[in-house]
């Protein structure tokens, strides 16, 4: 008898969290501002995108052999350059590598133009072409 009035005991707690749980699921912005909507609600079009991009453009000073030089984005493999200048379509926090797999003495990776919208970070202005893993610059979109 005592155990029945226990189960009693125990649903009624059950209802109440539940009850408590489908308010706070219908009204849960309950002190939380609505942030701006610059869209104003329409649905994206294809064109259209909320992530920023940008592109740069790399080249070399010196002399270049073809497929000396792997470029690498956020740690995968990109592009084996056949010849620069080379553009590179960009994101915002993207990290560009240069892996140099035969040394090219006396060349230098510079980067020869950016679109207006990107900042970039970069380690060195000039990368001697000396064979290893150089990183050439971190990207950030400007506001």
């Amino acid at each position: 008898m005592k155990f029945n009035w226990f189960l009693i005991a125990v649903s009624i707690i059950m209802c109440i969290i539940l009850i408590g749980v489908q308010i706070i699921r219908v009204y849960p912005s309950l002190g939380v501002e609505i942030p701006e909507d610059p869209y104003q609600g329409e649905p994206l079009l294809p064109f259209r995108s909320l992530i920023k991009r940008g592109s740069i453009t790399l080249d070399v000073i010196g002399q270049y052999k073809p497929h000396a030089v792997m470029l690498f984005k956020n740690g995968e493999r990109f592009l084996l350059v056949e010849q620069f200048p080379v553009t590179i379509k960009l994101m915002d926090g993207d990290v560009l590598e240069v892996w140099v797999l035969e040394e090219l003495p006396g060349a230098a990776l510079i980067t020869k133009t950016a679109s207006d919208n990107i900042k970039l970070k970069f380690s060195r202005t000039s990368i001697p072409l000396e064979k290893g893993l150089h990183r050439i610059a971190k990207v950030f979109i400007k506001n």
